[in-house]
């Protein structure tokens, strides 16, 4: 520092020039100011792709209703996990076997087209068709025999006429059995298209009453820890769903970053998060930056400010996870370290 002298005066002046006051800063000074500050947010607790509300289907056009509950809050379960069943199962299981049942039937009839008739039914006509053409040869005989009594005038001619119709009688029933053995012998095409058309119809309907069926049972759809119960036997599934799922081994702070803040925050950066419901501060690292800025959810900082109320979610995998994961949803404060 440099200390000037004011001559001529009653009493002296000391001053510091401009230079003097200005003293130079030491490097560790220099250091911490070129570093850039951490970002300090609000956030909540939420275990790895949030919660996860397991819904439960309509049936018979109305809410499930829950007929057993397989699960308890507090419960691991694993992925495809029975969870609950809902009434009328046991109405849209007869339903699925009455149509297994016509499956059969119709895959049956399908094989008896394609088959042909039966080796009786063959064997009686061809029988039938042998009386009938004896019956012809008689009915021919008799018309010749009247035919040569009528030259000479044994017999009317009505005789010899009612004669000619018997023998044409016999010719046309011949001529009919003949087709009906043809028609049995034949296996039509159309037939065979419309016995498959049949089976497949059923087969559809047969897999509509499985899926019915299977709706009536609700599985995991991941596996996690049941967090909240909402419906329990004998209580209709509402717009909450059945029940509330997370997966809790791999807990996260959802720290909301004020957009003027988050050109400062980046994946791979340390975090430390601290509450009034956590005995210690917790320690993560940021995994994912949001992409889309939203309102607040929590209480902004200041309520006045626009900006204040413009986050982009930021998510912070905690080190230790089990210390908060009966904390979901708990408000914490998050501060990222540059």
């Amino acid at each position: 520092m440099v200390l000037c002298l004011l001559v001529g005066s009653a009493l002296p002046i000391l001053y510091t020039t401009r230079a003097a006051r200005t003293a130079p800063l030491s490097a560790e000074q220099r250091t911490k100011e070129s570093q850039p500050a951490g970002v300090s947010c609000l956030g909540r607790i939420e275990p790895e792709d949030g919660v996860v509300h397991v819904a439960a289907p309509y049936l018979f056009g109305r809410p499930g209703l829950v007929k057993v509950l397989h699960a308890r809050e507090g419960d691991r379960v694993r992925q495809g996990q029975l969870l609950a069943v809902l009434e009328g199962r046991d109405q849209l299981q007869a339903s699925l076997d009455q149509a297994q049942a016509r499956i059969a039937v119709v895959r049956r009839r399908l094989e008896l087209v394609k088959a042909g008739p039966k080796s009786g039914d063959v064997s009686a006509q061809r029988a039938e068709i042998a009386r009938l053409e004896a019956n012809l040869q008689n009915a021919q005989a008799e018309f010749n025999r009247y035919e040569t009594l009528r030259r000479t005038d044994d017999v009317t001619v009505s005789e010899v006429e009612a004669k000619r119709t018997a023998m044409l009688t016999a010719q046309r029933s011949v001529e009919t059995a003949q087709n009906r053995l043809q028609s049995l012998l034949e296996i039509r095409q159309a037939d065979i298209d419309l016995a498959e058309a049949e089976l497949q119809s059923a087969i559809a309907d047969e897999q509509r009453a499985r899926r019915d069926f299977e709706m009536s049972v609700v599985h995991a759809p991941m596996a996690g820890q049941v967090l909240k119960i909402h419906a329990r036997a004998g209580e209709e599934v509402g717009p909450k769903g059945l029940l509330e799922l997370g997966r809790t081994d791999r807990m996260y702070a959802v720290a909301e970053v004020y957009e003027t803040d988050i050109a400062r925050v980046r994946k791979g950066q340390r975090a430390t998060i601290s509450s009034d419901l956590l005995t210690r501060p917790l320690e993560g690292t940021v995994e994912r930056v949001g992409m889309k800025v939203t309102a607040t959810s929590l209480l902004p900082g200041d309520p006045s400010s626009f900006s204040d109320n413009r986050v982009i979610d930021v998510k912070v995998r905690l080190d230790d996870g089990r210390a908060v994961s009966r904390l979901i949803d708990g408000k914490v404060a998050v501060v990222i370290h540059p």
